[in-house]
């Protein structure tokens, strides 16, 4: 099975964006310590946020977003978006 890269950008409204910051370490703080999970790292740029993730394989994905820390993060931060742009590779 081939390694999955996710990357996701997020418009984060501004006056919320302390809020989401937090909540995404708290999450990748999580997801680091799953089975399968590689990477997770996190950029920004003003209210712009950048997230890389990388898993073992499509198994590990399916995995992390099983997670009760998952759902509560999508559940959380869902009102504190403008935009979120989800793709999804095949790592080389």
């Amino acid at each position: 099975m081939s390694k999955v890269v996710i990357q996701v950008n997020y418009l984060v409204k501004e006056e919320h964006l302390e809020e989401f910051v937090e909540l995404l370490k708290k999450n990748a703080e999580n997801s680091l310590n799953e089975p399968g999970c590689l990477n997770y790292e996190a950029a920004i740029d003003g209210n712009k946020v950048f997230l890389y993730e990388k898993y073992e394989n499509k198994d590990a994905v399916e995995f992390h977003k099983s997670t009760p820390h998952y759902a509560n993060y999508k559940k959380d931060t869902e009102d504190l978006l403008l935009e979120k742009e989800i793709k999804v590779y095949k790592a080389l």
